[in-house]
C-alpha cells in the first residue's frame, strides 16, 4: 500500500457483462415517429417553442409548429414535455470493461527495452473492437441522455485511437458512426519496466514519433521508386503516421496543472494536432489554452461537495454528542470526588482506600482503565482545540478550499474566457452529469455553455457537426424528452432517441426519506470483506477493506504486495450511501490518505487523496459478509 502513495493507482473491475434483454428499447414496429405538442429546445441558443417533429428513417424529418402525423407514424404524445438533443460524450470508455490484474508480471528479458505491448503502447488498437453492446454502462449512459460517445481504449501510455459510437446498437460494428477519429495518450507509465515515469513517457513518445515521421518519409520513397528497400512493418509506428500528417488529432489526458504544461510543450516541439482531455485543474492556464487554440475536454468529476461531508458526519457527531457530555459530567463528579477525598490518615481515609481496594478486586480494574480512558480523551480534545487554533491549518484549509471553489469554477472560468469546451467521461459516472453541470451554474456557468458543452461544442470538436448536436432538419434523429426542463431538480428523462430508434423508460417519483432513513441498513451492508484496486501512473494496486462492528465501525486495509502490515481506518464517517476514512501510510514517517467513497449495493467508486498528490480513482466489490453470514443453509437462496 506504500506504493499506492508513491504512485498511487488502481481501478477494479465492475463490468458484469448482461445477456438480459433490454426492456428499455422500445421494440421497433416503424422508422416513423411523431412527437407531438413539446416544448423543443433546437440547439443551446435556440428555444424553439412549442411544436411539433416528425422522424423518418432515423433522421429529422421536420420541426414545425404543427404538423399533420403521416398515417404510418407512431404518435408520441408529448403533453408539453420537453425535447433536448442527444447528449455526446466527448471521450468515454463506455462499453468497454476494465482488464482484469492477472497477478503475474510479464517476463521481459531486458526491462529497458521490453515489448510494446508490455508497457501499453498498441496505438494500432482500435476503441470499438472492444465495445460490448450489451454493457451495462450504455444502458447508464442512455438513461443519462446520451446518444453518441467517443470512445478510446483503456491502458497505458499509448492505448489506441478513438471510435465515435452511437450508444445503442446489436453489434458493435452497428453502433460505430467513425472509427480512426484520435490517437489516444496518457503521462503514465509500466512499473518495472522503461518508461515508468512520466519523464520517461515524454522522451519515448519524442522517439516514437520521430520514428514515425522517418517511416512516413521513406514509405514515399518507396512509392516513387520500387527498387528502394522496404521499411520492416512495425504497426505500432505506421499507426502514428497520420498523427505525423496531420490527418489525425492527438488526445493527451492532462488533468494536472503541470500535465498541461508538458502536453502543450511537446506539441509546439512536434507540431501534431492536440486535444487537451479530462483537464481537472485548467482554471488558471485558460488564457494560454485559449492562446495555443486547442480544444480542451474538461473532466466531468467533480470534488465532494463540502456540505455533503459535513452531512455525513452529521449523524455520528450527534450520536457522539450524548455520551461525550455523560463522559464529561463522569469526568467532573470523578475530580470533584477526587477533591473531597479524605485524608489518608483519618478513619474516614482508611475506609476510602479499603472500599477502593474492593472496587478493583471486584471490577477487575475497570476502574482504572476508565479513569485512564477519560484522561486519554480530554487529552485528545486539547489536541483538536489546538490545531484548530494553528494558523498554518487554518491557512492549509482555507487553500484547499479555495482550489475546490477554483475547480467547481473551472467550466465558467473557460466560459469567461472565450474558451469552448466539452466534456470528459474517462473518471467520472455520466448519470451524475446533472448534478455536476447544477453545481457549475451555481458557480457563474451559464446554461447556455453547459447545454453547449454536451452538444454543439463537442460535436465541432470531433467533426460531427453535421451529423448531431441540434434538432436540425435532416440531421440524426438523435434527442431525449424531459418531462419537465431539463435543469429543473426534479424532472426526469422519459424517453431517447438514437438513430430514430427510441428507448423508454421507467420513472419512478423519489420518496422523501426520512433524516437518517437507511443509514443502519447501509452500515450492515458495509460489515465484510471488500476488495479495492487504485489505478496510479505507476500502474494497478490491489487489496481488501475489511469492515468489522456493529454501531462503531472498525476498518483494517490491507495490501496484496504487503499483507503482513496493515492499516487502520480513522475519522470513519458513514452517509446514506458514502463512507469516508483516513489510514496512515508508513513512508518512514505516517502520510494520512482520505478514501471517499460511494456505494451502488455491493459495489463502490470513490478516491484516494493526499495532500500534495492528488486523487486516485479507486473502486471495488463485495468479496465476503460479516463471518456468520457464511453459516446460512446452503439451500437458501442469496
Amino acid at each position: 500500500m506504500k506504493q499506492i502513495l508513491l504512485t498511487l493507482s488502481a481501478v477494479l473491475s465492475l463490468g458484469l457483462l448482461s445477456a438480459q434483454i433490454d426492456y428499455d428499447t422500445y421494440p421497433e414496429v416503424t422508422s416513423t415517429y411523431f412527437i407531438n405538442d413539446v416544448h423543443i429546445q433546437k440547439s443551446p441558443q435556440d428555444s424553439f417553442g412549442l411544436g411539433d417533429i416528425l422522424v423518418e428513417d432515423g433522421r429529422i424529418s421536420k420541426v414545425a409548429r404543427s404538423l399533420t402525423p403521416p398515417n404510418d407514424a407512431y404518435v408520441v404524445e408529448g403533453d408539453s414535455a420537453y425535447v433536448y438533443p442527444a447528449f455526446i460524450a466527448a471521450l468515454s470508455h463506455a462499453g468497454i470493461a476494465k482488464k482484469e490484474k492477472d497477478g503475474e508480471r510479464p517476463k521481459v528479458k531486458f526491462r529497458g527495452h521490453p515489448p510494446n505491448e508490455v508497457v501499453g503502447i498498441t496505438p494500432q488498437n482500435q476503441a470499438y473492437m472492444a465495445v460490448n453492446p450489451k454493457d451495462e454502462s450504455l444502458k447508464k449512459m442512455r438513461k443519462a441522455g446520451f446518444g453518441v460517445a467517443h470512445i478510446v481504449p483503456r491502458g497505458s501510455m499509448l492505448p489506441g485511437q478513438g471510435a465515435i459510437v452511437l450508444l445503442q446498437g446489436d453489434s458493435k460494428e452497428e453502433m460505430v458512426l467513425q472509427d480512426k477519429t484520435a490517437l489516444y495518450m496518457q503521462l503514465q507509465g509500466t512499473r518495472g519496466f522503461y518508461p515508468n515515469t512520466i519523464i520517461g513517457v515524454m522522451a519515448k513518445w519524442r522517439e516514437l514519433y520521430g520514428q514515425a515521421s522517418h517511416l512516413s518519409q521513406h514509405q514515399a520513397v518507396v512509392q516513387r521508386s520500387p527498387f528502394a528497400k522496404r521499411a520492416k512493418r512495425d504497426l505500432a509506428l505506421e499507426a502514428l503516421i497520420p498523427l505525423t500528417k496531420k490527418e489525425m488529432p492527438l488526445i493527451m489526458k492532462a488533468s494536472k496543472h503541470k500535465d498541461i504544461y508538458r502536453a502543450l510543450a511537446l506539441q509546439q516541439d512536434l507540431g501534431y494536432d492536440l486535444i487537451l482531455a479530462e483537464v481537472q485543474q485548467g482554471w488558471s492556464m485558460a488564457d494560454r489554452i485559449k492562446a495555443a487554440g486547442h480544444p480542451i475536454l474538461i473532466s466531468a468529476k467533480l470534488p465532494k461537495e463540502a456540505k455533503d461531508k459535513d452531512k455525513d458526519k452529521k449523524g455520528k457527531k450527534d450520536k457522539k454528542g450524548k455520551k461525550d457530555k455523560e463522559d464529561k459530567k463522569e469526568m467532573k463528579d470523578s475530580k470533584d470526588k477526587k477533591e473531597m477525598k479524605p485524608s489518608p490518615n483519618s478513619v474516614e481515609g482508611a475506609v476510602a482506600k479499603a472500599s477502593d481496594a474492593v472496587d478493583r478486586v471486584l471490577m477487575g480494574g475497570k476502574k482504572g482503565a476508565e479513569d485512564k480512558e477519560m484522561k486519554k480523551k480530554e487529552k485528545k480534545e486539547k489536541k483538536q482545540k489546538e490545531k484548530k487554533k494553528d494558523p498554518e491549518t487554518e491557512a492549509l484549509e482555507k487553500r484547499k478550499k479555495e482550489a475546490m471553489e477554483a475547480y467547481v469554477a473551472q467550466a465558467a472560468t473557460m466560459e469567461k474566457a472565450g474558451v469552448p469546451f466539452g466534456f470528459s467521461f474517462l473518471d467520472s459516472k455520466p448519470e451524475e452529469v446533472k448534478k455536476g453541470l447544477t453545481r457549475m451554474m451555481k458557480a457563474g456557468l451559464s446554461q447556455e455553455a453547459a447545454l453547449a458543452s454536451l452538444t454543439t461544442n463537442p460535436a465541432r470538436i470531433l467533426g460531427i457537426s453535421d451529423q448531431v448536436g441540434t434538432l436540425d432538419q435532416g440531421k440524426l434523429a438523435n434527442f431525449f424528452i424531459s418531462d419537465a426542463p431539463y435543469f429543473d431538480k426534479e424532472s426526469n428523462i422519459k424517453m431517447l432517441f438514437i438513430e430514430g430508434k427510441m428507448n423508454e423508460f421507467e420513472v419512478k417519483k423519489k420518496k422523501k426519506a426520512a433524516e437518517g432513513e437507511g443509514s443502519e441498513d447501509f452500515k450492515k451492508n458495509l460489515v465484510g470483506k471488500w476488495d479495492y484496486t487504485v489505478e496510479t501512473p505507476g500502474g494497478n494496486f490491489s487489496g481488501m477493506v475489511i469492515v468489522t462492528g456493529s454501531d462503531e465501525l472498525s476498518i483494517t486495509v490491507t495490501d496484496d504486495d504487503e499483507p503482513d502490515s496493515p492499516m487502520e481506518g480513522r475519522d470513519i464517517s458513514v452517509g446514506d450511501n458514502s463512507l469516508t476514512f483516513t489510514m496512515d501510510i508508513d513512508m518512514g514517517m505516517p502520510v494520512p490518505a482520505t478514501m471517499e467513497l460511494s456505494y451502488d449495493g455491493d459495489s463502490y467508486s470513490g478516491t484516494v487523496s493526499m495532500d500534495a498528490m492528488g486523487s486516485m480513482p479507486i473502486s471495488g466489490s463485495k468479496v465476503s459478509g460479516p463471518e456468520h453470514h457464511h453459516h446460512h443453509d446452503h439451500n437458501h437462496d442469496h
